[in-house]
């Protein structure tokens, strides 16, 4: 049976690391910080599947929670969606990043799909990635069963992201591998022992039954 992770596992993520989750390896890229003036922090790990899938895996520290607990999530990035007001069904993707820059009123609701999100929060901080700082504005919008979240976030350089995201649970995955351990087993040296090994074992065989062989033959001929 697979192990399960802990938080403080999956807190300790760094770059090259793999990690499991329902049945696909991901492996760790990246590592980012990003953090606002009222200590709202999320720490965030970029996740890639060798088919190329990726995910943000993010931990939210929210002091305004009263037991001061974390809560995980999954987020996918959305490409283009069309993503329109409710009210008045405009797409108003392209309007949000100046909306954000004059720090305008966030919409009340936005939709997604065939899911309405209505808006919850905004964060307005800064984003430690690569050794860089950047400031970064985010509108979260959750559905009514409050089990998908829709975040919008704006830029300094006026680009905006936007992902659907999800909480999961530490537990969830499992299979920890260290960056130095998959270095291990991918090695050229480690790669030519093995087929070294396997090399020797096949000699090994012919040899057995050439010698049965010939004693068979041998045996014939009533030598």
């Amino acid at each position: 049976m697979a192990t399960t992770l802990t938080g403080e596992t999956l807190q300790d993520l760094k770059e090259g690391d793999r990690i499991t989750y329902h049945g696909v390896r991901w492996q760790v890229c990246d590592r980012s910080t990003y953090q606002d003036d009222k200590d709202y922090t999320t720490q965030e790990w970029l996740l890639k599947s060798t088919t190329g899938k990726e995910y943000y895996l993010l931990k939210e520290t929210d002091p305004s929670n009263p037991d001061g607990s974390v809560q995980w999530y999954l987020a996918e990035e959305l490409i283009h969606p069309t993503l329109l007001n409710p009210e008045t069904q405009e797409d108003v993707l392209v309007q949000i990043p100046e909306r954000m820059k004059l720090r305008a009123t966030p919409y009340p609701a936005l939709q997604l799909f065939n899911r309405i999100y209505q808006f919850e929060s905004q964060t307005d901080g800064t984003y430690d990635a690569d050794r860089e700082t950047h400031q970064r504005i985010t509108w979260d919008y959750w559905d009514k069963s409050h089990l998908w979240n829709l975040a919008l976030e704006g830029w300094d350089n006026g680009v905006l992201h936007l992902y659907s995201t999800r909480e999961v649970q530490p537990e969830e995955f499992s299979e920890f591998t260290t960056a130095s351990e998959s270095r291990f087993w991918q090695s050229p040296a480690h790669v030519s022992q093995s087929e070294s090994g396997i090399g020797s074992r096949e000699i090994q065989f012919m040899v057995a039954w050439g010698l049965v062989i010939l004693g068979f033959f041998l045996m014939l001929a009533g030598v």
